[in-house]
């Protein structure tokens, strides 16, 4: 039977709030048949759920496309909800019936629609100094009739919200992340159960967040604002027809309250002995409260919702600790990035402190000393409740979020008691849609290890690590982008993340280091104030004027990310929009690095490259050799202390890192003109990475595969990015494999070469090498540190040496980009880019090491992709699942003789280099060979 399942609207269920009046709609489908394809789809759209109008019938398509159609009924209204269905029919002349409608609601769509006014609680702000939460409160009548309610919200800060007492939603750390003076997100609220008819009253709470409070390493505050700001209506629609706003004005009263600080990396301080008891709900006496300021801003930046909403997830009770230096400490068993909630009973004015950290010293003592190398930690994610003294109190944070796995209890009135603490992970509520096992149990903590650093690190904007810097670092987002999606369904929150990339990105085209920005002001007059007080040139260039790039942006390897991540998340999903809008962003880039190429470099005038032409073109006119670059950062042999070092000199750096990033960018910028049919531009694109890549090849590679500086990284990128002449590509492989021998089957790579190295071993005859380096337990490998107890991902293959010794964030995802090896090289399930988003996959699994067993599951989607292998004692048992609408090619290693066992039931399969080629329909196959 065919059914038609898991209809999504911009990638999402069920949205309200979107800004496009067309947007795009996706579905599964389900069979108990094989080789079933969609042969043609019906989609039906309407008002109502019963469908008792319908406003868009699509009639029947002939296709069998079931992601990215798009919506074509009449133009929406602002806030109209569309219910929509799908019926379907297959190539064996199956037809489903309707699905189980889905909706969607438009946002605002027009500014001119707004009537509500920004608003501002406070008057007079201390610029330095952290400033209590402002209470905002409204109250107003609803009259009898109510059909539905929206309330549509924004804030210059973070905010929560209340009707009649209670909390309007589940989502936190509202707005979100944007680039706010650009683009500031309005999310909609169905808010018509939380009304009653007569007397109702709005609560509003207002954090400081990413608009004034720390960010980044440097911890600026006031990036993008001083005041915090409120902006809401919300509709009523009755049943008469009639419509009215409550919208933000100067009716709205403010007042401060418990919460004295709240800064999302700091933290907050309560004092729950300030009682605003019943200050959210009607009949409240606010006579004591202040009028609000009407500001004058506009409207022309915002935009409906994009992000997937942060919410509360997994929840931990701690083991209580008594350390060696006396003090009393929490251990969850788990790094994550969330807050802990809190049962309390005791004197009034009791201050219960808790302060968050990673980890415990050699000695078995909290500590933050490997969060503190770089940066000062001065009031760093604590906690400071003082009690009511009325009862049992029970407290969470509002608007402060730590990374933590310890936490250190001060002045607890009474026995610390595991039932009195909950920690609670909090991240962005993507789908997760990956999962990896196999027979070494070390293995499967890798994959718990970087599947929680995901996480903890993807709160609303791709961060590196959620404790010193929570910045969004373009390096580490694009290196992990293509096992970001193995893992959870990353799409919308990477568009949402790239359009952000995208307005951020300089006139030059060069591309922030982090997104966005947090090594400059957003706030031009904060950047004023604060360079009058900077007296180290190296710092004023490190923290230019607002709009101009940092000499640390615009590095090779994070800039582009405006290639990388658009690229992969289209062959991973096979949605072209986000190619479309970000098509301008990448070719920008791209143009960047040819003008940096172009640019002389004093340094090097004396090389050849400067002095050899080629078809009337200088040679060094295609190597980038200026600008600042990070480089291959944190290879196995550096630390930090070598890192910054060169970091701060910010001189032109690895020219052949430089380089393969120039070339590989402009081989994808081709490949994506060629999607979007911009022809002209793909053969400018392909022809300039193919003058890279002759001269990469004359003055980077030797003849015996030795490449500038003979470490691994170089040679693993030369693979990687097909960098290397067809007559030098084994040498590079054989001499990578060498080094690796040569370091006892250790790592050597950093950041951006470590993604590859197991598949470029693997793909040029070194799987052996590579099942040796995945299954490495000693350091620095990636399970050295499932080895020492990490359940999350070190930022330094040294974050705990052998001796104890602790360096660097351990909620840093970076290197746990190996699992998609996992998945598409043990396991073998690889998307193509001719038929992308798993239309049409390889299964093509790899076997080796001491692995026995493996399997992985990934819901694609079009469905369930599972492949597993498991050695037995003359044979390998395989199975696949190929889901409904989509194909694959399952390639087996295996003999020439093995190919007659499989001719019977695949009468078309072939034998190609090593493995058995086997096209295949939906449906479950196994095979014993």
């Amino acid at each position: 039977m065919l059914e038609v399942r898991g209809l999504r609207t911009e990638h999402l269920q069920n949205p309200l709030g979107l800004d496009n009046s067309q947007p795009r709609l996706g579905w599964k489908l389900a069979s108990d048949g094989s080789n079933v394809m969609q042969s043609a789809y019906q989609v039906q759209a309407s008002h109502t759920e019963d469908f008792a109008e319908i406003i868009w019938d699509s009639g029947r398509v002939e296709s069998d496309q079931s992601q990215g159609i798009r919506y074509a009924g009449p133009a929406e209204q602002s806030l109209e909800r569309v219910y929509w269905r799908v019926k379907a029919w297959s190539n064996h002349g199956e037809e489903s019936v309707f699905s189980e409608p889905a909706f969607f609601e438009t946002g605002i769509l027009h500014a001119s629609e707004w009537q509500a006014r920004w608003i501002e609680p406070e008057r007079d702000v201390e610029l330095d100094a952290y400033k209590p939460v402002p209470y905002i409160r409204k109250e107003f009548t609803v009259r009898k009739g109510l059909v539905s309610a929206r309330a549509c919200l924004t804030a210059k800060g973070l905010y929560r919200f209340y009707l009649n007492g209670v909390e309007g939603t589940d989502h936190l750390f509202t707005p979100g992340f944007t680039s706010y003076h650009k683009r500031l997100q309005v999310q909609v609220y169905d808010v018509t159960s939380l009304l009653q008819e007569g007397p109702n009253a709005l609560g509003v709470m207002l954090g400081d967040g990413w608009w004034r409070g720390n960010t980044g390493g440097a911890n600026l505050r006031n990036n993008f604002g001083y005041k915090l700001a409120f902006l809401g209506q919300i509709v009523l629609k009755y049943e008469d027809g009639s419509t009215e706003v409550i919208g933000s004005d100067d009716s709205f009263k403010t007042s401060t309250g418990p919460l004295l600080k709240s800064d999302m990396k700091a933290g907050e301080i309560c004092d729950a002995r300030i009682n605003l008891d019943g200050w959210n709900r009607p009949g409240y006496d606010d006579a004591a409260w202040n009028p609000v300021v009407v500001a004058d801003d506009g409207y022309d930046h915002l935009i409906g919702t994009h992000s997937v909403p942060v919410r509360q997830k997994e929840k931990f009770t701690p083991k209580v600790l008594h350390t060696p230096n006396g003090e009393t400490v929490l251990d969850f068993g788990q790094n994550i990035a969330g807050w802990v909630e809190m049962k309390v009973a005791g004197e009034a004015g009791t201050e219960v402190v808790l302060i968050h950290g990673e980890a415990l010293d050699r000695e078995g003592n909290f500590t933050l000393k490997n969060l503190a190398e770089h940066v000062e930690l001065k009031d760093f994610q604590e906690v400071h409740y003082i009690l009511s003294g009325h009862g049992t109190e029970v407290y969470r944070p509002s608007f402060s979020i730590f990374g933590f796995q310890y936490v250190l209890v001060k002045n607890y009135p009474g026995d610390v008691k595991p039932e009195n603490f909950t920690a609670i992970a909090i991240y962005s509520d993507l789908e997760e849609t990956g999962d990896f096992t196999c027979s070494n149990p070390l293995i499967n903590q890798l994959v718990s290890n970087s599947r929680w650093s995901q996480k903890s690190n993807f709160m609303e904007i791709p961060t590196d690590c959620p404790t010193r810097e929570r910045a969004g670092w373009t390096g580490d987002a694009q290196l992990y982008a293509r096992t970001a999606s193995d893992f959870m369904n990353v799409y919308p929150f990477y568009e949402k993340w790239m359009a952000d990339l995208a307005v951020e990105q300089y006139a030059d085209g060069c591309v922030g280091s982090t997104v966005p920005t947090v090594f400059t002001y957003h706030q031009v007059e904060e950047w004023e104030r604060v360079s009058r007080t900077i007296t180290d040139p190296m710092m004023a260039m490190r923290r230019p004027r607002p709009g101009s790039p940092s000499m640390l942006d615009g590095s090779a390897g994070w800039g582009d990310a405006a290639t990388i991540i658009p690229w992969t998340m289209y062959l991973c999903y096979g949605d072209k929009k986000i190619l479309e809008r970000q098509y301008e962003s990448a070719k920008g880039w791209v143009e960047y690095m040819a003008a940096c190429a172009k640019t002389p470099n004093e340094e090097y005038k004396d090389t050849p490259a400067y002095h050899t032409y080629t078809d009337g073109e200088l040679d060094a006119d295609y190597i980038w050799d200026t600008k600042f670059h990070y480089g291959e950062w944190l290879e196995a042999d550096t630390n930090f202390s070598n890192v910054m070092a060169a970091m701060m000199n910010a001189k032109p750096t690895l020219p052949y890192v430089a380089t393969a990033y120039f070339a590989y960018s402009s081989r994808l910028l081709s490949d994506m003109a060629v999607v979007l049919g911009k022809h002209e531009d793909g053969d400018k694109y392909r022809k300039l990475f193919e003058k890279i890549k002759r001269v990469y090849n004359k003055y980077f590679i030797q003849e015996d595969g030795t490449i500038l500086g003979d470490r691994q990284a170089p040679n693993v990128r030369v693979l990687a990015f097909g960098l290397a002449d067809d007559s030098k590509k084994q040498a590079v492989a054989d001499r990578l494999a060498q080094l690796v021998t040569q370091q006892d089957d250790h790592l050597n790579t950093g950041f951006l070469s470590t993604p590859f190295i197991l598949p470029v071993l693997a793909e040029h005859g070194y799987a052996d090498i590579a099942f040796r380096l995945l299954e490495q337990d000693s350091c620095p490998s990636w399970l050295y540190a499932v080895s020492k107890g990490a359940t999350t991902i070190w930022e330094s293959w040294r974050g705990i040496t052998p001796e104890g010794e602790i360096s660097g964030s351990l909620n840093h995802y970076s290197y746990g980009a190996v699992c998609d090896f996992l998945f598409s090289g043990v396991a073998g399930i690889q998307p193509v880019w001719e038929k992308p988003g798993y239309k049409h996959f390889l299964l093509k699994p790899l076997i080796g090491g001491s692995l026995t067993h493996a399997s992985a599951t990934y819901e694609s989607l079009y469905g369930t992709i599972r492949s597993s292998w498991e050695k037995q004692e003359q044979e390998i048992k395989y199975r696949f699942e190929v889901p409904v609408n989509t194909t694959a090619t399952i390639m087996l290693p295996g003999l020439q003789e093995d190919l007659a066992r499989l001719t019977e039931q695949h009468p078309g399969a072939r034998y190609e280099e090593g493995r058995i080629v086997i096209n295949v329909g939906s449906g479950v196959y196994r095979y014993e060979l």
